[in-house]
């Protein structure tokens, strides 16, 4: 059966409320099988024990199921002619889907490109070198034949996506809220263009406002899809890191533009270059390392070792969401879902949560998607 679903289609409604629903990716990649890849089939069983499904995540599809797409969503998916895609489906981005935390169900608008090349990241607050060299870069990969994969926020994303496109060249934004929604919403007319001449993904239900946790969510799905990452300024703090770890935990390269050092809008990326990141002075360098790398053998969830190390003490404090989820683990291993149902966070939240407690060293993934201090 068809695996991608127009916005005036039952399918298409089915997978919006799986959406909805919010669960982990191993969870709903499961329903979908179970249920041969039709999503109406999918809606219908909550109660299948097979799924082992949490109470929470239960209560949540049912409700999913019983939620109905506002007719005005409705009307705007047909307007933006947003679709439905699941992982089974050869449009799918190759190198994403064998991951196992690759969201089995994405929207889109536009026509997915066959082959992605380069991930491109960097901050929002973007400085002149940044933008500048996010263009120079930009332009020379998309020349070279590349499509170029960011963000679609404001600075470094916005810099890329626009010098893809304006070489002639295809770009791919993965933003963290629903299609319906631009953000930020000056992009509105680059979106527009990128579902012209490439693609905007999510894998959020329409109506999905984009809250801050959203955003490192969404950075494994960047790194998932391109055999390397760049990262062009990025801070200490960055959300960019959160994206150079996703691509090294996949076995894909990091590659790192350095700056100014007496700025600190660089200092994130230095530390990746001081871990085991490549440095990129010029385009060749990114030509030249893709030249080596497979472009199309599936990678697992974990490389042997990753490429960016990270080493930071345990803080005094932390944020509530990491605070629950951190509470919740041990010496003992235990499951995502039963941590995320014990601390009371969503899927998003404890995937988000998970993300930056590994990135601060203080838990590691065992395998199985365990969970151990």
């Amino acid at each position: 059966m068809s695996t991608w679903f127009q916005a005036d289609s039952d399918g298409f409604l089915a997978c919006h409320r799986l959406a909805l629903a919010s669960l982990p990716p191993h969870r709903l990649r499961g329903l979908l099988t179970l249920a041969q890849g039709d999503p109406i089939v999918a809606l219908s069983l909550t109660q299948e024990p097979q799924l082992g499904l949490t109470v929470k995540q239960k209560e949540r599809l049912t409700e999913a199921a019983r939620t109905p797409l506002p007719a005005k969503l409705r009307l705007e998916a047909e307007r933006l002619g947003i679709y439905a895609l699941l992982s089974t489906d050869p449009a799918y981005p190759s190198l994403l889907a064998p991951l196992e935390d690759a969201p089995p169900l994405v929207f889109l608008r536009g026509a997915m490109p066959e082959h992605t090349g380069v991930a491109i990241v960097g901050s929002r607050r973007a400085t002149a070198y940044g933008k500048t060299q996010s263009e120079r870069f930009a332009k020379a990969l998309a020349e070279a034949g590349l499509c170029l994969v960011s963000g679609g926020a404001a600075g470094i994303d916005t810099a890329v996506h626009k010098s893809a496109l304006a070489a002639g060249g295809t770009s791919v934004a993965v933003v963290a809220c629903g299609l319906d929604i631009s953000y930020p919403a000056e992009n509105r007319k680059l979106f527009d263009s990128l579902a012209e001449l490439g693609a905007v993904v999510s894998e959020y239900a329409l109506g999905t406002t984009p809250e801050p946790w959203r955003f490192p969510a969404r950075n494994r799905i960047i790194a998932g899809m391109c055999p390397l990452t760049l990262v062009i300024e990025a801070p200490e703090a960055s959300g960019a890191l959160i994206t150079a770890r996703n691509a090294a935990e996949y076995g894909r390269e990091v590659y790192v533009v350095p700056g100014p050092v007496d700025t600190g809008r660089s200092r994130g990326g230095h530390l990746l270059i001081q871990d085991g990141a490549g440095l990129a002075d010029s385009p060749e360098d990114i030509l030249t390392a893709l030249n080596a790398v497979p472009q199309t053998v599936p990678m697992s969830n974990k490389s042997a070792e990753p490429v960016v190390a990270v080493k930071a003490a345990p803080p005094p404090e932390l944020p509530p969401d990491e605070a629950a989820l951190y509470a919740r683990l041990g010496s003992a291993p235990v499951s995502l879902d039963d941590a995320t149902e014990s601390a009371g966070l969503s899927a998003p939240q404890a995937a988000v949560a998970v993300t930056l407690l590994e990135m601060k060293g203080l838990i590691r993934r065992e395998p199985g998607g365990l969970l151990i201090r």
